[in-house]
């Protein structure tokens, strides 16, 4: 998905230019222990400082084969779109091997490294 290819909507305020972040791990959580909803914990890195980022209800997740996960990295607000339960997109605008794309209902800044 692309700003180019999917329309233009903004970036998601979740992240001031998510591009220049290095996504140091990813982890998808189907089915938490205290029964809430799923979720994609996406750690990012960005001049040595981490940062979590929490998807809720990740969907059409995508991992292309590629040596790094980050290039071109976007958090877009498609909350205009209308679509139901979906608020969020996160792709790779560049079109570069290595990118990660999936839609989410929502996003929320969990600070530090997950444990």
């Amino acid at each position: 998905m692309s700003k180019r290819l999917e329309g233009e909507y903004p970036d998601h305020p979740i992240l001031s230019q998510a591009w220049k972040h290095e996504i140091v791990a990813l982890r998808l959580e189907l089915q938490p222990l205290d029964d809430s909803e799923p979720y994609l914990d996406l750690t990012l890195s960005l001049e040595g400082a981490r940062r979590v980022l929490r998807f809720w209800s990740p969907g059409s997740v995508t991992i292309d084969d590629g040596p790094r996960m980050n290039g071109g990295l976007e958090i877009l607000d498609i909350r205009s779109r209308g679509w139901d339960g979906l608020g969020v997109a996160v792709g790779n605008f560049e079109g570069s091997t290595g990118g990660v794309r999936f839609y989410a209902r929502a996003v929320e800044d969990m600070g530090g490294p997950a444990s």
